[in-house]
């Protein structure tokens, strides 16, 4: 398997670990919330790029996080939020001009 397929798997591996731990501490501290949604899906739509077309790329990125999502709701301590699935939206869209921004730098030099 090459590395940026590693990349992009550990990526998610990490972002469905993240988002299915229980809370910290008696206060019930959870973190990251919006920002973490940001960095882990633009990131992973970026990863994603890599390997496949970027429609392809953007859809798999949200569709991972609808997953995840959907799963967070047989959990006591998280919840599903459509907030989050907006959230992931606005991410997938920012790791989409990140790749685009990036290709077309690469086109000029």
């Amino acid at each position: 398997m090459d590395r940026d397929r590693v990349m992009t798997l550990a990526w998610m591996a990490a972002i469905g670990v993240g988002g299915l731990l229980p809370p910290l501490g008696p206060s019930g501290f959870q973190p990251g919330g919006t920002l973490y949604h940001l960095v882990g899906f633009s990131v992973l739509t970026v990863l994603l790029s890599r390997t496949l077309p970027w429609a392809r790329a953007a859809a798999v990125a949200w569709l991972y996080g609808v997953l995840l999502e959907g799963v967070q709701a047989f959990f006591p301590y998280r919840g599903a939020e459509v907030a989050d699935l907006a959230v992931n939206l606005v991410a997938v869209v920012l790791g989409l001009v990140a790749v685009a921004v990036r290709r077309a730098w690469q086109a000029a030099s």
